[in-house]
């Protein structure tokens, strides 16, 4: 069991790093072909600001699931540091509790908005709001199973590199 949570959150999190670089390439590329086009061209593309967007919340999303697996997010751990023992571990799963319970209730809501904005069309691609909204209930399972990942491999419990890491 302990080996599948962590092969599995270890695939999902190389999926996810892929994602992300494939998303950041394409604002990007984005970005230039709109310049191109509005400024050379003369001529704007009406799809680029909302395909960034998407994109951007997709980024932001996944990368803060990532993050909390790394345990890279920002905190203040002054705190817990100064604590030792049982009282640090206590203090260590109020916290990921805390954090679980937040993103449980994050994804049930996040959940009934995508699936109640499904009818509904968006802007010059005419497509779903659902596109922006799914990011959010993606995200969330991904940081639950990093939290179950955290209840059976201890080694997770602890920062796994540095914020200038990828």
């Amino acid at each position: 069991m302990t080996q599948f949570v962590i092969r599995l959150s270890d695939i999902v999190t190389e999926v996810a790093k892929a994602i992300l670089g494939l998303c950041i390439a394409l604002i990007v590329l984005i970005t230039i072909a709109a310049v191109w086009w509005r400024y050379i061209l003369a001529a704007p593309l009406a799809w680029i600001e909302q395909v960034s967007n998407i994109l951007f919340i997709w980024v932001t999303f996944i990368g803060a699931a990532v993050l909390y697996r790394q345990k890279l997010h920002i905190g203040v751990d002054m705190l817990i540091e100064r604590l030792q023992g049982r009282a640090r571990a206590v203090l260590f799963w109020g916290i990921e509790v805390g954090n679980l319970v937040f993103i449980l209730i994050l994804f049930v809501y996040s959940m009934k908005l995508s699936i109640d904005v499904l009818p509904n069309t968006y802007g010059a691609l005419d497509i779903t709001p659902a596109w922006f909204y799914f990011s959010a209930p993606v995200a969330c399972a991904m940081m639950a199973l990093y939290f179950i990942e955290k209840l059976v491999d201890p080694a997770r419990r602890t920062a796994e590199g540095s914020a200038g890491e990828f």
